[in-house]
């Protein structure tokens, strides 16, 4: 029960650090968006509807490979994770004291700090396997199918999130290029961390016990 309720606070805490460094990009948007807002972006330029509409298309799309692939990593709480992202990005962002001092910052620090909060958040919220969002449950299918690491998956994604963007016109800058060859390398570094974290707690609860 102790190592379910460290899962839980680790996945809020996840979900807490990925709105907040979705909030910071927000802030500098000119120097560059992520692979995927970009795509979303360059499909609603390109096809119209609207950006909410292809967000979830193609969020439907990684829910559809994932269910043919291994249906195991979808579930309920994958619905769960993409309204919680909502609601926890909204309230952040609705936080003007913390915004206000977020828009002091250099931009180049923001766009760090950022990159680093969304990688990290990401990280920790996937290694509890509580549940995954669409796109965090398509990278670990996939690299559990291809054998490869969850940060090398990730790049690979966001570069062909990065290369469709691109042929599609989308909102591309230099910030968009650093995103996309780093976010992996934070990610599975949290991942680890977070990984450590349970082992650390899992430990502590066999001593208890015994």
């Amino acid at each position: 029960m102790i190592r379910l309720k460290f899962e839980y606070v680790l996945f809020l805490v996840g979900l807490l650090i990925l709105a907040l460094g979705i909030n910071m990009m927000t802030t500098i948007t000119s120097f560059g968006l992520s692979p995927y807002d970009s795509l979303f972006i360059a499909l609603f330029q390109n096809f119209g509807i609207s950006i909410g509409f292809w967000m979830f298309a193609i969020n439907f799309t990684f829910v559809c490979i994932v269910f043919i692939m291994d249906r195991s990593y979808i579930t309920v709480g994958s619905l769960l994770v993409m309204i919680l992202i909502s609601v926890f990005v909204d309230l952040i962002g609705s936080i003007d004291t913390l915004m206000d001092g977020i828009r002091t910052l250099p931009p180049l620090l923001t766009m760090a700090l950022g990159n680093i909060c969304i990688g990290s958040g990401i990280g920790l919220y996937v290694c509890t396997q509580v549940c995954t969002a669409p796109q965090e449950s398509f990278v670990l299918v996939m690299s559990k199918r291809l054998k490869w690491t969850f940060r090398r998956t990730e790049i690979l994604l966001a570069c062909l999130f990065l290369s469709a963007s691109f042929l599609l016109d989308g909102p591309i800058y230099y910030g968009t290029i650093v995103l996309s060859f780093t976010t992996g390398y934070i990610i599975q570094a949290a991942i680890h961390v977070g990984n450590k974290l349970l082992q650390r707690v899992n430990g502590q609860k066999e001593v208890q016990a015994a």
